[in-house]
Parts: C-alpha cells; sequence; structure tokens
C-alpha cells in the first residue's frame, strides 16, 4: 500500500472543507496505520516519510470527541497543525 503526500494534503484540505467526514478521514488514516504496523506501507516520496507519518498520526484523531460529545479539534485546530507542520 502507498500514501503519498498529496493524498495526506488533500485528506486536510476535504478535512477542512467538509468534503469529507472526520470518521472517513480517521479511518482511512488507520488504514494507513494498520499498513505499516504489517509494513506494507510504502511513503511516496520517501524522503519526506516522516512528513507524511506525522499527517497520518494527526489525521487518526480528528474524530475524538469530549465527554459531552462534542470534538477535541476544530477546523482552526487542522487549518494551525496543517501550517505549523508544513503539509
Amino acid at each position: 500500500m502507498k500514501v503519498s503526500l498529496e493524498e495526506i494534503k488533500k485528506s486536510f484540505d476535504s478535512l477542512i472543507n467538509s468534503e469529507k467526514s472526520r470518521e472517513e478521514i480517521a479511518n482511512w488514516a488507520q488504514n494507513l496505520m494498520f499498513a505499516n504496523d504489517d509494513e506494507i506501507l510504502e511513503y511516496d516520496p520517501p524522503d519526506k516519510e516522516k512528513k507524511i507519518w506525522d499527517g497520518i498520526e494527526y489525521l487518526m484523531g480528528v474524530d475524538l470527541k469530549d465527554i459531552d460529545g462534542s470534538y477535541l479539534h476544530t477546523k482552526e485546530d487542522f487549518i494551525q497543525y496543517r501550517k505549523e507542520k508544513n503539509i
């Protein structure tokens, strides 16, 4: 299974623009984590593995909710994280 930095960027775009649900993005990222655990995940480009993996880890948690049922992360959080990580 291959994941590209461009796919990570598009996932952030989809999340920020509400084109895909938080749950859909988080499930996709979780499947990438499973592929990594199974040592079948390839990074494109290979030299951006850390940046891609950081994005995957963050995206896995975008559907987390607080005790009151509200999401832990806001749209602004997604934008800020993306800016900080230059994704």
